[in-house]
């Protein structure tokens, strides 16, 4: 189906646009939410007026953005984590985490987290430059420092856990020993009852064989 975009639907296609799309999508999402309309001759004479319109949108748009990744360029975040002993994360830091921590910095300006373009997962302690894309034509970067929460103690307790290398207790060894030494006491004396009954029942068979 061929639909005139009413509005920005990146990265499908840009305000005053005509395109064909899935009838599904555009009767299901594009034309119910006005992003988009059926296009007929009536909507070729409107492209022009819509690009203008959009082309002036986008302006505002990318001053607005280029404000905020001056203010960005002038962060740095600090993110606390829960780390080993050697400075390692227990996970990794995610780009949800920089973009809450982004819109704590900026007065509540919304930063889409699929616009931080972590390269490779964030895992140990330090400093880092993350790359974000606020709009087309605005890149920035925000500089990260990510410190350990201090509780390095839990931290190995927990490694430890779930390496499964956790040593058991004075206390549970002695227990474990000293059921193992009952048990092996009790069977010590089973044998002896049994070997006394064979004893005593072997005169009797032989007394009844010589009858």
């Amino acid at each position: 189906m061929k639909v005139l975009f009413l509005k920005d639907n990146l990265p499908t296609a840009m305000a005053g646009e005509i395109k064909e799309v899935k009838s599904g999508f555009a009767r299901n999402f594009l034309i119910p939410k006005g992003i988009a309309e059926r296009a007929n001759k009536s909507s070729v004479a409107r492209v022009e007026k819509l690009r203008k319109q959009a082309e002036i949108r986008r302006a505002d748009m990318k001053t607005k953005w280029v404000g905020v990744s001056e203010l960005i360029n002038d962060l740095e975040l600090e993110i606390v984590a829960q780390t080993g002993p050697t400075g390692k994360l227990f996970g990794s830091v995610t780009n949800s985490q920089i973009a809450s921590s982004l819109e704590e910095n900026l007065d509540g300006v919304t930063i889409d987290r699929r616009s931080i373009r972590i390269s490779e997962p964030i895992k140990m302690i330090g400093n880092y430059e993350v790359p974000i894309k606020l709009f087309e034509g605005v890149e920035t970067q925000v500089k990260i420092q990510v410190k350990s929460d201090g509780n390095v103690e839990f931290a190995e307790e927990l490694l430890e856990i779930t390496e499964g290398k956790v040593e058991e207790s004075p206390e549970e060894s002695s227990e474990e020993e000293f059921s193992q030494e009952e048990k092996t006491n009790d069977s010590d004396v089973e044998s002896d009852v049994e070997s006394e009954e064979n004893e005593e029942s072997a005169p009797e068979e032989k007394i009844s064989k010589e009858e």
